[in-house]
């Protein structure tokens, strides 16, 4: 910042001003006026400032584009003149002190400035260390410093031979800190190591600061190790700098190894708000190490409080870690507000339990969900389905709990039936599933529902056991239970098994087209892959039936591409009757178009 002082006409020009002298600045608003005798500045686009050294010559710092002049108030020039006259009545030595409190203050940039200026041009001093120094220290400043102003102050002190001090560098390391600069902050250390000048606690603050501004996270870590081993009492802030910039970049290791140093070794110094902060990203991102340990240590003990968001994250991390103490525990915080407990809520703890090992309790909390009014369905059960799916032992082991349950007056809901069902079938028992169920009014008061006929329909069509599904069939219609799309498509499946006979396949998709008619998206019908099955039998058979098929998969949107190219080049019936590829509307099977 290029700074222009109107001169004091109390003050004779001595020959160090006449040398230093700068001309006063006008803005092009206006002309000058008579009282305009007061201190104008004018800033350089970094507004930064310099020492003017000589009158003919400008130092390269003053090389800025310049900006429109500042004009101040009439009671700023007031001030400035009472300014201007305690100063006068201050000596050189008084000043320089002034100067020294003056640097240390927040926002006294320009304050420091002007004071520098005026001991140049009024009081004709020589540039020196303490006006360098000052005005380094001044680039602190988050607003008007730079990391540019910095390099161009200590080059015009090597242009003058003027020797930088050690606390010259360490209030350059502390404004570097806030303008990061990495290769003039290595050429301050490497200038500081040549002069066997050491840092103080301070300094190490600092540097350490601008590593981390410099995203030199690696370095940065290694000075803090540094630190640690000789000694140095590391201030709580840098400590959470650190933290939070960690966090940031997704580091989330690194910040948790220095939150267990930090509390090992300073536990009392760790704000509340910043394992709070570690707590939501820590749960954000699956940390299970990480919410562990706060939870530990401040969600048990210091009975810190969680958001909703922030517990139900970290209940469903529990279930991911199988970690079923965790989802226990962050179900009692959820449980204690006001708000009622859902579905998603109990899931992630049945997750947590059957991840475990613990089959009784995870089935303790369908019969917990069932209690609370929460209507449980195969979705639920998916976290159960996966542990006891694994193998057999699991799955009879699994029944072995329910029975227990019964004995111990719980009431099972039928869900929990079904999965353990589900895993017999899956892993190809499904004669001992059929023998389950037979046993099943035993456990369940209310009995089968369709879910649990789907499910052992679908192993019995697996395992081509067309009797077995037709005794399933009528099972359903003496309990007077109504399938649903998916019990009829499994009977299709099941009709397709049989090598000589597909009739019952068409008989039940008749049924599945009059029963789901009133069905929202043009009624019930096959899936995909059930349709390309009946199609591929009936193109073996030469049975024109396929054709009708494959033009009310149209109809429904399926994409028959490939299949209606497999079906032209293996078909061996006779060509179709209206001779152009397509089928008679008279023989078109009415009962399956929705058109």
């Amino acid at each position: 910042m290029a700074v222009s002082l109107s001169r004091d006409r109390r003050h004779p020009r001595s020959k160090a001003d006449s040398k230093l002298a700068i001309q006063p600045q006008y803005s092009n608003s206006r002309p000058a006026q008579d009282g305009d005798s007061c201190m104008r500045i004018k800033y350089g686009d970094t507004r930064r400032p310099m020492l003017d050294l000589n009158a003919s010559t400008q130092p390269a710092s003053f090389s800025q584009v310049r900006r429109p002049l500042i004009h101040r108030s009439r009671e700023e020039r007031e001030h400035e003149e009472r300014q201007l006259h305690q100063w006068d009545l201050m000596s050189i030595p008084q000043l320089h002190d002034k100067l020294r409190r003056l640097r240390m203050e927040r926002k006294a940039y320009t304050k420091v400035a002007d004071l520098v200026e005026y001991l140049i041009k009024v009081r004709g001093e020589k540039p020196a260390l303490i006006h360098y120094d000052s005005l380094i220290r001044v680039n602190a400043s988050a607003l008007l410093g730079s990391a540019v102003a910095i390099r161009n102050l200590l080059n015009e002190m090597k242009e003058h031979t003027i020797a930088p001090d050690s606390g010259l560098f360490h209030g350059a390391l502390q404004a570097l800190a806030i303008h990061p600069d990495y290769v003039l902050r290595a050429e301050i250390m490497q200038e500081m190591k040549e002069r066997w000048l050491g840092l103080s606690p301070e300094g190490w603050h600092s540097l350490v600061v601008g590593l981390v501004r410099d995203r030199q996270f690696e370095a940065a870590m290694d000075k803090l190790d540094e630190m640690h081993s000789d000694g140095i009492t590391v201030q709580p802030w840098l400590y959470d700098i650190i933290v939070f910039q960690f966090c940031e970049i997704g580091e989330l290791d690194q910040a948790f190894h220095l939150l267990k140093y930090r509390y090992e070794n300073s536990m009392n110094e760790i704000l509340p708000t910043i394992w709070y902060y570690l707590m939501d990203a820590f749960s954000s991102a699956f940390h299970y190490e990480g919410v562990k340990y706060i939870w530990k240590r401040r969600v048990e003990t210091e009975n810190m409080v969680l958001s909703d968001g922030m517990s139900v994250a970290i209940l469903n991390l529990a279930a991911r870690y199988f970690d079923p103490e965790l989802a226990t525990s962050a179900i009692r915080v959820l449980s204690g507000r006001r708000s009622a407990l859902a579905a998603f809520h109990y899931e992630p703890l049945l997750a947590a339990y059957a991840g475990a090992g613990d089959l009784k309790t995870a089935l303790r909390v369908l019969v917990i969900m069932t209690k609370a009014g929460i209507e449980i369905d195969s979705s639920t059960t998916r976290p159960l389905f996966q542990i006891i799916s694994a193998s057999k032992e699991l799955a009879k082991a699994a029944w072995t709990e329910l029975e227990g349950l019964v004995e111990d007056g719980h009431a099972i809901p039928v869900a929990a039936i079904n999965v353990v069902l589900e895993a017999h079938s899956v892993l190809g028992e499904v004669e001992e599933a059929i023998e389950l169920y037979k046993s099943l009014h035993e456990l369940c008061e209310s009995g089968p529902d369709t879910e649990t006929f789907n499910i052992l329909l679908q192993g019995s069509a697996k395992q081509e056991r067309k009797s077995l599904s037709l005794f399933l069939a009528s099972e359903m219609r003496a309990l007077k239970i109504k399938p649903d799309m998916l019990t009829y498509d499994r009977l299709i499946l099941a009709c397709l098994q049989q090598e000589d006979d597909y009739e019952d396949a068409f008989k039940y998709l008749e049924e599945l087209v009059e029963v789901g008619k009133d069905q929202p998206g043009g009624g019930w019908w096959m899936r995909r892959g059930t349709a390309n099955l009946l199609i591929k039998r009936c193109v073996n058979q030469s049975d024109r039936r396929a054709w009708d098929l494959l033009d009310e998969m149209v109809k429904r949107g399926f994409d028959t591409f490939n299949l209606m190219d497999w079906v032209h080049q293996n078909w061996k019936g006779s060509h179709l009757e209206d001779g152009n590829g397509q089928v008679d509307p008279a023989r078109r099977l009415a009962a399956w178009s929705y058109s």
